[in-house]
């Protein structure tokens, strides 16, 4: 690799990374100093903490948005989920989860489906589908909170190794999927053409209703899986839990830098998101503010991140426009030149021509 192409590459991921790598060095440094009881062990567990229940749950909706929709039921999924997982945590802590999540990939997908079979707005969908998971998981639940018989079935869940649990790898684990799957696969390439442009992509043959579909089953499987994580970590599961997962969800991602319009974000945007709003979290839990700070920095977070990179894409487009015209300014000095006639040589005849006679 030469010294050009590496420095293309720094100056590409200093254009699609670096105001989020920026705000949270600036986050981590701000927390520090203003937060005393803010301390690394604090930070690290706090932070990778929310790994597991956010990660997760932004990784699958971080698909949707890339394809150009948004499941809006991340929600009541991960508490449909969760339901589930309890009422068959008697068959063991491997079997519940799996169920669980199985039940989100269903649901998700039979949502993108009709979705993409309709052509469907997947808020309208998605909103009808919110109300109907909550009600489903009430139904199941009883209208109660619900627990598991025999409490040591979480026990797995509770070791700690290093400020990591098992929930914690295993959200870090589905970030890491995510970025395999839509860096290296015809499915997560496919997904990318759908959300940048739809009707191009439906043109050009890539099978969109199938995109769709897989998106949304990915959105609901990874609620699910984060909904039954949780619900099994604490041994109980509320049927009107999670309300707030949705709104922290897109919130990651959209300070993460996926956008609403699809067709651009990856895995490390999605983790950089979730590492910001869980360090949030972590340093308002540790200075005792009450919950709505957590919503008043990140949306004032969110607010700099989406500043700062119109700015950054204005600064970076001119400079384009700006190069584009002095190639093109070059290009027609150095065509006139061409056509210029050659001068005569120092001492030399000139020009041969007709000679007039007399």
């Amino acid at each position: 690799m030469n010294e050009s192409t590496l420095g293309r590459g720094v100056g590409r991921a200093t254009r699609v990374y670096g105001v989020q790598a920026g705000v949270l060095l600036a986050l981590i440094v701000t927390l520090f100093v203003v937060v005393s009881e803010f301390t690394v062990g604090a930070a690290v567990f706090g932070t990778l903490d929310g790994v597991a229940l956010i990660g997760i749950t932004a990784a699958g909706l971080a698909v949707t948005m890339i394809a150009g929709e948004l499941d809006m039921s991340v929600g009541s999924m991960a508490a449909l989920a969760g339901v589930i997982a309890i009422r068959v945590g008697e068959l063991g802590l491997v079997p519940a989860l799996l169920i669980g999540t199985g039940s989100g990939i269903v649901l998700g997908l039979a949502q993108g489906l009709l979705i993409a079979r309709l052509q469907i707005s997947s808020l309208v969908v998605t909103v009808g589908t919110w109300i109907g998971f909550s009600g489903f998981a009430l139904v199941l639940a009883d209208d109660r909170p619900i627990g598991l018989d025999e409490l040591t079935t979480t026990d797995p869940l509770l070791v700690e190794w290093l400020s990591m649990t098992p929930a914690t790898l295993i959200g870090i684990g589905v970030i890491v999927l995510l970025g395999l799957f839509l860096g290296l696969t015809r499915w997560g390439r496919e997904i990318y053409a759908v959300g940048g442009a739809r009707r191009e992509a439906r043109a050009a043959g890539v099978p969109v209703n199938a995109s769709l579909t897989t998106a949304f089953g990915i959105s609901g499987g990874c609620a699910a899986l984060a909904g039954s994580i949780a619900c099994m970590q604490g041994a109980s599961a509320d049927p009107r839990g999670f309300t707030s997962l949705m709104l922290s969800a897109v919130s990651a991602c959209l300070i993460g830098g996926i956008s609403l319009y699809g067709g651009r974000g990856n895995a490390v945007n999605v983790l950089l998101g979730v590492l910001i709003l869980c360090l949030v979290i972590a340093g308002a839990t540790a200075a005792g503010a009450p919950t709505y700070v957590t919503g008043l920095v990140a949306g004032a977070l969110l607010m700099l991140v989406v500043t700062l990179e119109f700015v950054l894409d204005r600064t970076v487009a001119a400079r384009r426009i700006n190069a584009a015209r002095s190639r093109h300014a070059a290009a027609l000095l150095a065509g006139a030149g061409g056509r210029e006639s050659p001068a005569p040589a120092a001492g030399g005849a000139p020009p041969s021509g007709p000679r007039k006679e007399g």
